[in-house]
């Protein structure tokens, strides 16, 4: 599979041959992770014997200069092969689960969280599989730290049963060049997310309203920046009842402050959201150049469904809300438009969105979006089938059914009403 032009997850497509196979016979973590670090920038895979079921309690390893405080680190070129095995994770503090770097994967097996205790609110911490770095662990743009980006990555042909409060799967920061594909995400009432995308940072970032001016201060003295994961392949997902539904946020898969995304073949059973694409607190306000250019672009989102989404089918919101209000209410004079274009230019098709016919949901909300194209939606039982609200510039919907909704399509905007919003098919 190729994205943005590079190749992505077998080791064949990155070094031209089969990778030479590690078995690994043991039990216990400890010995797993110093054969997994024994080989590291091998372009190999280390093999677990089948139904084997190993517990990793959270350890510190040192890669790149720093500190990691993780379950199991796959370093560098090096494929996790369970081979039907099952790793369980015991987790304490602020710390992650299974842990990729640059060109590492894990296949084949299933990943359980079985405890949490003392850790913070991002959904990283305690994530059954994360790539990137959490917000605070980027280091600083003299010295970035070594997960503020990570490429060519794989997470494949996996179980995820996360039973705790965090993410089944966390991308965050430049978590780049990398697959998500064949997972099975199993039922939880508490999991925050199916698979998670967080912007990241790099230096003393704040994204409070009031501390907006002065981060623009320190980005100018080139003392901060943000990072965004992009190019990323989300493939052939099956997610369970995810039963956490506070907000739109609690959702089977979620993006925020990314680009060039594809997500296909998607079948979620019931969340809040299916799919929920944000613009970020921040945008892309404080991201490097070449990042800036690309900001919220490259969406694709197609064949996936929803037995019964609670909120909202698909939501769709460009706004970098926290530079919105810092210059409404701190004055604060934005380097970029905070909800033009918002997300740009998606592409949207063969969705099956259904609500529950209960409560105020929506099939697909949007705000912030500019020239999207959306094709063959199926989206019914909900209070508003399609909703469009502010800074919309163009959305298109051609072979949709929208049907069986209390109501079928609302078009609005208080602070500027949404323009371009067409149906080749009349609707009601």
């Amino acid at each position: 599979m190729v994205v943005g032009g590079l190749s992505l997850a077998g080791f064949s497509t990155v070094s031209g041959d089969q990778p030479v196979v590690y078995d690994f016979s043991g039990s216990d973590a400890d010995s797993l992770q110093r054969m997994l670090l024994l080989h590291s920038g091998e372009f190999c895979r280390v093999r677990l014997r089948p139904g084997a079921t190993i517990m990793c309690p959270v350890r510190e390893d040192r890669i790149g200069g720093e500190k990691s405080p993780h379950a199991l680190l796959i370093p560098e070129k090096v494929r996790l092969d369970l081979n039907g095995s099952t790793l369980l994770l015991d987790l304490r503090s602020n710390s992650y689960g299974i842990r990729l770097t640059n060109h590492a994967a894990i296949s084949g097996g299933t990943v359980r969280v079985v405890h949490s205790e003392g850790k913070g609110s991002q959904g990283c911490w305690h994530s059954a599989i994360s790539v990137g770095a959490a917000y605070g662990d980027g280091g600083t743009p003299e010295k970035p730290g070594y997960f503020t980006s990570v490429s060519h990555w794989a997470i494949e042909d996996m179980v995820i049963d996360q039973q705790v409060e965090a993410s089944a799967i966390q991308l965050m920061s430049e978590a780049c060049h990398g697959v998500i594909r064949n997972i099975t995400i199993s039922d939880s009432d508490v999991a925050l997310l199916g698979i998670g995308m967080d912007w990241g940072s790099v230096g003393p970032i704040t994204s409070e309203d009031r501390m907006i001016p002065q981060m623009q201060t320190l980005w100018h003295q080139k003392q901060i920046y943000s990072t965004h994961p992009h190019d990323i392949l989300i493939q052939n997902i099956r997610i369970g009842r995810l039963g956490r539904n506070q907000d739109a946020n609690d959702a089977g898969i979620r993006c925020s402050a990314c680009h060039r995304i594809t997500i296909q073949n998607v079948a979620v059973k019931s969340a809040a959201a299916a799919i929920a694409v944000w613009g970020g607190d921040c945008g892309y306000e404080f991201a490097r150049a070449e990042q800036r250019a690309a900001a919220h672009s490259g969406y694709v989102i197609e064949n996936v469904s929803i037995d019964a989404a609670h909120r909202f089918g698909l939501v769709l919101n460009g706004s970098a809300d926290n530079i919105l209000r810092a210059a409404r209410d701190y004055g604060y004079q934005p380097l970029l438009d905070p909800v033009h274009p918002g997300i740009f230019r998606p592409v949207i098709r063969n969705l099956r969105l259904l609500g529950t016919g209960q409560g105020p949901a929506q099939g697909v909300y949007a705000v912030s979006v500019s020239d999207a194209a959306c094709e063959h939606l199926d989206v019914r039982q909900f209070d508003i089938g399609i909703h469009v609200e502010d800074w919309v510039r163009g959305m298109r919907f051609e072979h949709c059914s929208i049907t069986d909704n209390t109501r079928n399509v609302l078009v609005e905007g208080a602070t500027e009403p949404a323009t371009g919003v067409t149906f080749d098919l009349p609707v009601r």
